[in-house]
């Protein structure tokens, strides 16, 4: 295995941990904003109790989607550099179906109809 392709398998599992961290944080940061409203509604508050702090969730939920979509822009930047160079980075055996592809499937979402 040469260099380049060694350094493909590493970059393409830190970007996939990194794709996870994100999207866990937004589970989290979403529960959290979940868990506030359903508080305040358990403790009969006004709805304006809280509301500067939901405000703040909110607003780091859309910071959180922006670094989610440099992440999903720069997979795309990285697949184009490892197809340029020859790098096949998906060696690891990817499990995740990405939209336009028929690879495997994570189990973790399905279609509700």
């Amino acid at each position: 295995m040469t260099n380049k392709h060694e350094a493909g398998i590493k970059i393409a599992r830190q970007l996939r941990t990194t794709e996870h961290a994100v999207d866990a944080a937004l589970a989290e940061m979403f529960r959290l904003g979940a868990q506030m409203i359903d508080g305040r509604k358990a403790a009969n508050l006004a709805a304006a109790v809280g509301q500067e702090s939901l405000t703040e969730i909110v607003s780091g939920l859309s910071a959180l989607n922006a670094a989610r979509m440099a992440t999903v822009s720069a997979h795309g930047g990285l697949l184009e550099v490892a197809q340029d160079h020859g790098v096949v980075w998906r060696m690891d055996g990817a499990t995740e179906s990405k939209p336009g592809t028929t690879g495997g499937t994570t189990g973790r979402l399905s279609v509700v109809a």
